[in-house]
């Protein structure tokens, strides 16, 4: 039997919270990752699940490099005029919510330990996020 060790989480403050979802945000509607990387610890993983409806990574793309190429890819092919929608904790994390410019919804939940970025969880699997439309605006400021 296979026991999935989980990591601990650690509380983040408001205004901590807002610097690692500003840089998130930075690289997505601009391709700019030189903030993110500066946060994203050694380790870092980006998980996404676009659900076989909307692109997404097939697998965990891990180390501070290799998010930050995968980023800068995903905006220069997809997401050039991604919008906030808005900055709301998930389960516990800073997180996101935003829309591509054809309209799709994703959430982005940043896990944080030590000051650093350990781990970004993307859902763009309409799927999953189907209990949020409809509580936010159709149209992302």
């Amino acid at each position: 039997e296979h026991v999935r060790q989980e990591r601990p989480r650690f509380k983040v403050s408001a205004e901590e919270g807002n610097r690692f979802t500003a840089a998130f945000l930075k690289a997505m509607q601009s391709g700019d990752t030189a903030d993110l990387r500066g946060i994203l610890a050694a380790d870092a993983v980006l998980h996404s699940d676009g659900g076989g409806v909307r692109a997404a990574a097939l697998n965990i793309i891990a180390g501070p490099d290799r998010i930050a190429r995968f980023l800068e890819g995903v905006f220069h092919k997809f997401n050039a005029g991604t919008k906030l929608v808005r900055a709301i904790e998930i389960n516990g994390q800073p997180g996101l919510i935003t829309r591509d410019p054809d309209g799709g919804l994703q959430s982005v939940a940043i896990e944080v330990a030590h000051g650093m970025i350990t781990a970004i969880y993307i859902v763009r699997n309409p799927r999953k996020l189907t209990h949020i439309e409809g509580n936010l605006p159709l149209r992302s400021h």
